[in-house]
């Protein structure tokens, strides 16, 4: 029997949904230039500006595959409704008004493609900061983000509890104000120097300072990794005080 079919997901309902919103931009919003030009009677002399904007937009908000439809459509009521001879795609010898369509074409479709990319980009980037998010509030560790100064960016609901204190309080602190002990002070520092080398985490075992006095040890685990060409730090921690006092030895005062 092929199982193949349990691979098999439908597509949900919303994907269809933003993809018809997509493509129904792409065509509707050169159908409103027409209208624009129509009712604007200054436009006539630079329909290809307006429609342009048009394309640009549909870039901005719909994508590149959406830009490009919007290309083709606004291309054909261009030739059709602003070019003599009108409502014919023979150009019958005009060569001056072929060659502005073919640029007005090259230009939208080149400028429509930089536009879909800025915009991929900047939607990449937010998802990947969102699933970063999700996963930090959601892992069983401490996790804690600090810049070059060491000082606190980030930290999840863990590391709330681990430190005793709200992430309001714990925000802008320097690190080494929640961990004394200056042993991470030297890994850290390698790891500042060699950001580019792609060396593995560096884990440390060092005190660390509650709020209410109470001394734990931890495990800190040190990374790195650049968000919008600033170089950020990561530090996981977990604390092991039981653990290394359920083995004999002492917890560090």
């Amino acid at each position: 029997m092929n199982n193949n079919w349990k691979l098999w997901t439908p597509m949900p309902r919303g994907v269809c949904e933003a993809r018809f919103v997509r493509y129904g931009t792409a065509i509707l919003l050169p159908i409103l230039c027409v209208i624009l030009v129509y009712t604007r009677p200054v436009l006539m002399q630079s329909p290809f500006y307006i429609f342009l904007g048009g394309i640009l937009f549909t870039a901005t908000f719909a994508g590149v595959a959406p830009s490009f439809v919007a290309t083709a459509v606004s291309v054909f009521l261009v030739r059709l409704l602003f070019i003599q001879p009108y409502f014919s795609l023979y150009h019958k010898g005009n060569v001056q008004d072929a060659e502005r369509i073919c640029w007005f074409t090259l230009i939208a479709l080149m400028l429509g493609s930089l536009i879909a990319g800025l915009r991929k980009e900047r939607n990449y980037l937010r998802d990947s900061e969102e699933r970063y998010r999700i996963l930090a509030e959601s892992a069983s560790d401490a996790i804690i983000v600090i810049d070059e100064q060491e000082t606190i960016r980030f930290v999840n609901p863990v590391a709330e509890r681990l430190f005793g204190a709200t992430a309001e309080k714990l925000l802008g602190q320097n690190l080494a104000d929640l961990l004394p002990d200056e042993a991470y002070q030297r890994p850290l520092a390698d790891l500042k120097l060699h950001l580019d080398s792609r060396q593995p985490a560096i884990a440390v075992q060092l005190p660390c300072r509650h709020t209410s006095g109470r001394n734990i040890l931890v495990e800190m685990t040190l990374g790195s990794f650049a968000k919008h060409g600033q170089n950020l730090f990561t530090a996981i921690l977990r604390e092991i005080t039981h653990h290394r006092n359920g083995h004999g030895v002492h917890q560090h005062k």
